[in-house]
């Protein structure tokens, strides 16, 4: 039964306590990522002390970390967000390992629990932590442990495949996991997977949907984030990395992109203290990665905004620079820590993934966690240096009471009409050349809003990973995006990962983060009949009341004769893409280069679609970035009876069925 994937009482009251991980990490905008790591005699490049030394014996290293000093210096550079290692190089665990001991490892454990230590001290600072795993390191396993592991041999990064026992790996990676979430997954927000493989073809080592059940089934709203090279397989959400490479080995923060997924950089040598004291190693400013930090809290929808990374030594401290730069950053940070710790990003100015400072028309938005103030950042100030500045009209169609400015509270003028936003400085007051940010307060008859987008998601089960690139991306019915689409599990084949069994009566759960008062809910999909939903203040939805349960709606007969996808001669074919795209009678895709390439570089290309919709013929033309949709999914409405409020809203088909597919799942409302 170990393999089971699909459980259907994951979110009853019968589980463990549910740490709030997955909706602490969505408005977290400020992380810290250390390395902490024992290789051993074969692995001398990582954590040093300030001598430069490496510690003897792993217990050593562990015994020399500076929990408290750590916690202590997080908390003065104002960080959020600590990642720390749990194991990395040659599976080495920084806490006594019951799994390591038993599958014959002894060597690769320690007597001190590192990890409960730092977990200890970063709570007393109220900093969260998430834990950093590699769930397929054994290429840097001694060859007597890769065969007692069933990782084969030594074979580059990948196993030597002729030997690799796929079963027996996964069997050794889950126990391990299973330990790591029994320990601490009641104080955690978080797993962090390392890829380990730049093809992003890891599912031939491990398997994932296994992995996921193994951790939500500990506890179901735990985030598990991992490296991005293109898929996230069964995890909830990718990481963009950078180690002095791409964007990031540009020193000019002018060049760094924002990203929808959490971004991590190095700012020092390396991930680990690799280097003696007294060498300054520190290569972006202060100045620099306090602009990025804000940029990103912009754009971040998925949590976990900008982690800086630099190792501490062993012993405690951090090499020249660390310290000084990261102090001077938490200067920036703290006069505005509002509008970036604990915020969402905006929906009412929504920064576009891929965003650079030099990008900004004035600047980025961020919100607060009960949708009552927008923070307005002007990193770009108006040229002539005017104390006046108009934005555009909000997108969501919030109406704000005033303004001030966040750092002294001092009133700013504000106008709100169709052209959109018009703020006056106070007299006496200058734009901020580093950040500007203005307070609006949200209007008390503003309209209710869509609370539910780029909130926490969990659901019974997700399609299997794929070579393909396929991944269980578990924000597709919140994104506000109808294009996309989460689907529980279909029956039928999984590549590269055991069987499991069908998911007969799914579900699917969003948590709003805090009570709501509700005034309607639209369910965009194909769901079919005899689907519940249901709403309650707890994720264990004890007595919770069926507020309506979903009709059948008709699905059209749609056939896509030709697509193609391009400009004049240089045309892709994308017809089988765009068949495999229909669902039940509807479409909805991007023209844009994912489709297939770019046939037609450097020109604009559109996306032209030949197809019959019940025995009608039919066409349409979709220039490039913009949406095709043919027959829409139907929307099923629910007007909410007055007065009830909730945290957590919940779709379940009640009986044996199909597959539930939403496109988006929408709830309106206004917090408590």
């Amino acid at each position: 039964m170990r393999r089971i994937l699909i459980l259907s009482a994951m979110l009853a009251a019968a589980c463990p306590a549910a740490t709030p991980g997955m909706t602490d990490f969505l408005t977290t905008k400020y992380g810290f990522f250390v390395h902490y790591v024992w290789g051993g005699k074969q692995g001398t490049q990582f954590t040093r002390e300030r001598d430069g030394r490496q510690p003897a014996t792993f217990d050593e290293l562990a015994n020399a970390f500076d929990a408290k000093g750590l916690a202590n210096d997080l908390d003065r550079w104002g960080v959020e967000y600590l990642i720390l290692t749990a194991w990395h190089y040659n599976i080495n665990p920084l806490f006594p390992s019951a799994t390591m001991r038993k599958w014959g490892m002894e060597k690769h454990t320690c007597k001190r629990d590192v990890l409960r230590d730092v977990i200890a001290a970063c709570k007393a600072k109220g900093i969260r932590v998430m834990l950093y795993t590699h769930p397929r390191d054994g290429h840097d396993l001694q060859p007597d442990d890769q065969t007692k592991t069933g990782w084969g041999g030594p074979n580059g990064t990948d196993p030597k495949w002729a030997d690799f026992d796929r079963n027996k790996w996964n069997d050794f990676t889950n126990e391990l996991f299973g330990e790591l979430i029994d320990r601490y997954g009641n104080d955690i927000i978080g797993i962090y997977s390392d890829e380990g493989s730049g093809a992003g073809d890891s599912y031939r080592v491990v398997d994932y949907p296994r992995l996921r059940q193994t951790v939500k089934s500990r506890q179901p709203w735990l985030t598990t984030v991992q490296n991005y090279y293109g898929t996230t397989y069964s995890l909830d959400l990718g990481c963009k990395e950078y180690h002095h490479w791409g964007e990031f080995a540009n020193r000019d923060a002018n060049a760094w992109a924002a990203f929808r997924m959490p971004v991590a950089s190095c700012f020092a040598t390396t991930w680990w203290s690799s280097e003696k004291s007294g060498k300054h190693t520190v290569v972006f400013t202060a100045e620099d990665m306090f602009r990025y930090t804000v940029l990103q809290a912009g754009a971040n929808s998925e949590g976990g905004g900008m982690q800086w990374a630099a190792g501490n030594y062993a012993g405690g401290g951090w090499e020249t620079g660390v310290d000084e730069t990261m102090t001077v950053l938490g200067r920036y940070i703290k006069p505005v820590a509002a509008s970036i710790k604990n915020t969402y990003s905006s929906n009412s100015w929504p920064t576009a993934p891929g965003t650079k400072l030099p990008d900004l028309k004035w600047g980025v938005a961020t919100r607060s966690t009960d949708d009552r103030i927008e923070y307005l950042h002007i990193l770009k100030p108006p040229a002539d240096s005017k104390p006046q500045l108009t934005i555009s009209p909000p997108a969501d169609g919030k109406r704000f009471a005033k303004a001030v400015m966040l750092a002294n509270k001092k009133p700013v003028a504000l106008r709100q009409d169709a052209l959109g936003l018009t703020l006056t400085l106070p007299a006496g007051e200058r734009w901020d050349k580093v950040d500007t940010v203005i307070a609006l307060q949200v209007a008390e008859d503003s309209p209710p809003v869509n609370v539910a987008r780029w909130k926490a998601f969990a659901a019974s089960s997700f399609p299997d990973p794929s070579p393909a690139g396929g991944s269980a991306y578990v924000f597709h019915a919140v994104d506000g995006d109808e294009g996309t689409t989460w689907t529980s599990r279909p029956d039928g084949v999984t590549e590269g990962n055991a069987p499991v069994p069908p998911d007969r009566r799914p579900w699917c759960v969003v948590d709003l983060g805090r009570p709501c008062k509700l005034t309607k809910i639209e369910v965009v999909g194909q769901i079919g009949a005899g689907v519940a939903l249901q709403v309650s203040p707890d994720d264990g939805f004890s007595n919770a009341p069926v507020l309506g349960t979903s009709s059948e709606v008709k699905s059209a007969k749609l056939e896509i004769t030709k697509a193609t996808y391009g400009n004049g001669a240089k045309q892709a074919d994308v017809t089988a893409k765009l068949r495999a795209a229909v669902a039940d009678g509807s479409l909805t895709v991007k023209a844009d280069n994912a489709l297939a390439g770019d046939p037609a570089p450097d020109v604009p290309k559109e996306l032209r679609v030949e197809y019959t919709l019940d025995g009608v013929t039919k066409s349409a033309v979709v220039e490039e970035t913009g949406t095709l949709s043919i027959h829409s999914a139907p929307t099923w409405t629910l007007e909410v009876p007055r007065g009830t409020s909730a945290r957590f809203v919940r779709l379940s088909r009640t009986d044996d069925g199909a597959p539930l597919r939403v496109n988006e799942f929408r709830v309106f409302g206004k917090f408590e």
